[in-house]
C-alpha cells in the first residue's frame, strides 16, 4: 500500500515517469520517526493518503537545516526541496505539505493555498518531508 501511494504521490507532484524527471529529483520513502505526526497527518497517513520521505536523491532531507552539513551540500538540499514544494503548490491534489523549509495547507474545497505552515509544523518536520493528497 505505501508503495501504490508513494508512486501515486511522485506521480502527482513531478507527472508521469519520463527520463527528464527520473534524472531529477529522486525521492526515498521512510517513515518519520523523530517528531510526533499531529492528529491530522495521523488521520491521513491511515487513511492511505500521506506520506512521509527522509530522503531526496538519496540525500537526506535534514541536510537543509544541519548546521554542521557542508554548505554546499546544505544548499543542494534546499534547492531540492523548493524544487518539490513548488510541484506540490502548484498541484491542486496535495493538501497538505511540509518540509523543513516551510510548507501550506490547501482548503478541500476551493482548492487553494489558505495558509502557510507555522514555525511549529515546520520545526517539527526538520528532517522529512510530509505530503497529504486530497481525498
Amino acid at each position: 500500500m505505501r508503495i501504490l501511494l508513494l508512486l501515486i504521490v511522485t506521480t502527482l507532484l513531478i507527472g508521469p515517469p519520463t527520463e527528464a524527471y527520473s534524472q531529477r529529483v529522486k525521492i526515498t520513502y521512510h517513515a518519520a520517526e523523530t517528531e510526533p505526526e499531529s492528529a491530522e497527518e495521523n488521520a491521513a497517513h491511515a487513511e492511505g493518503r500521506a506520506v512521509d520521505f527522509n530522503e531526496v536523491n538519496k540525500m537526506p532531507v535534514r541536510l537543509a537545516v544541519d548546521p554542521t552539513a557542508r554548505k554546499a551540500k546544505r544548499e543542494a538540499m534546499r534547492k531540492l526541496l523548493r524544487e518539490v514544494e513548488a510541484s506540490a503548490r502548484s498541484n491542486r491534489e496535495v493538501e497538505l505539505f511540509y518540509s523543513p523549509l516551510g510548507g501550506f495547507h490547501r482548503d478541500t474545497e476551493t482548492r487553494e493555498i489558505i495558509r502557510e505552515a507555522t514555525k511549529e509544523e515546520v520545526d517539527a518536520h526538520w528532517d522529512h518531508i510530509h505530503m497529504t493528497i486530497m481525498k
